[in-house]
């Protein structure tokens, strides 16, 4: 093998054919620290500072976004129209998300979220990059989604010539309005699931599975809106009465919520069905998540079996569906 001579570089610099270093006067000073920072970045690598970047920029910051806990408050990116022709892989830089889920949002055709952002400004930057990108987006707050404050859930509903009224179902107090201010009918269908396992534990060993349980449930629902209330009202299967379809009612109950939501639009010419969520919450998971939590049931002592301890695993969608159907109202009246 031949010897390299002692002054040979490394590395030839020939090989390199564009340089892949940012320029330095294209580095942003960061206000708290002073070092410089790439152009793509939001905030400095070394203190988290915000740094000023410039609007016309947005598109090539890449975004390290932190998925954000259920319970927290935070800033959508809701996608609302494309161009004909957008750049797939900018696009997922700037979200920093897989090509493939960014595809399967887009795909559906809905306004579903890109994004869910602590931080209103860079939620803000991240519309301004998307746009520059070609997806015409909006900012909805997880505020104006209050997902922690439900519909009202109804027991039944009276129609009336030109009117209907939403018999509350804790109450019993009704809630009379006109039929042309329904505006918006949104299904559903809400899953749990839970799973109960017992184990014991003796000293010095490790723990044992002693008893399992799973359930899992499916149940249709149906969020009405009209045009002035964001809370809407709400139709579970479980304790409504379909009395008021007439001789429309069925046997099944399950029947019953489709036909309740033809009755609905028959008698609320303005009101818009929007009952795609079973096909695009495989999609909406991946910014929204389903809720999933984990409880212990305590310790039992015994002197013949040990340590048991119990824990309850479980699983509900409510959340999201929730979330979705405030969606489309906030969407209704932008």
């Amino acid at each position: 093998m031949p010897e390299i001579p002692e002054n040979t570089p490394l590395f030839d610099q020939s090989i390199q054919t564009e340089n892949i270093a940012f320029d330095p006067v294209d580095l942003i000073a960061c206000d708290n620290c002073g070092r410089k920072n790439p152009p793509t970045r939001f905030d400095c690598i070394y203190c988290a500072n915000e740094l000023a970047v410039e609007a016309e920029d947005a598109a090539s910051i890449r975004h390290f976004l932190r998925k954000l806990e259920i319970w927290e408050s935070g800033f959508n990116v809701i996608i609302r129209e494309k161009s004909g022709t957008i750049d797939i892989p900018k696009i997922a830089q700037l979200l920093s998300m897989a090509v493939d889920d960014l595809m399967l949002i887009l795909d559906t055709g809905s306004s579903l979220p890109l994004a869910r952002l602590e931080n209103e400004k860079e939620a803000s930057l991240i519309q301004t990059g998307l746009g520059q990108l070609g997806l015409k987006c909006s900012l909805v707050s997880d505020a104006d989604l209050a997902a922690n404050k439900p519909p009202v859930r109804i027991s039944g509903i009276e129609f009336f010539d030109d009117s209907l009224a939403f018999i509350d179902f804790n109450t019993g107090s009704l809630s009379e309005g006109a039929a042309e201010d329904l505006v918006l009918l949104v299904s559903g269908v809400i899953t749990a699931s839970r799973i109960d396992t017992l184990e014991t534990k003796r000293r010095r060993a490790n723990a044992k599975l002693i008893d399992e349980s799973a359930t899992a449930s499916d149940e249709s629902i149906l969020d009405i809106f009209s045009r002035k209330d964001a809370n809407g009202f709400r139709v579970h299967l479980a304790g409504f009465d379909f009395s008021c379809l007439g001789e429309d009612k069925g046997l099944l109950a399950a029947e019953n919520m489709q036909r309740l939501a033809i009755v609905l639009g028959e008698r609320a010419p303005n009101a818009l069905l929007v009952d795609d969520y079973k096909v695009v919450r495989q999609a909406l998971g991946i910014v929204w998540e389903v809720e999933s939590r984990k409880d212990s049931l305590g310790l039992q002592r015994s002197a013949f079996t040990g340590v048991k301890f119990g824990s309850v695993a479980s699983t509900s969608n409510l959340n999201q569906f929730t979330k979705y159907s405030r969606l489309q109202w906030n969407l209704l009246n932008r």
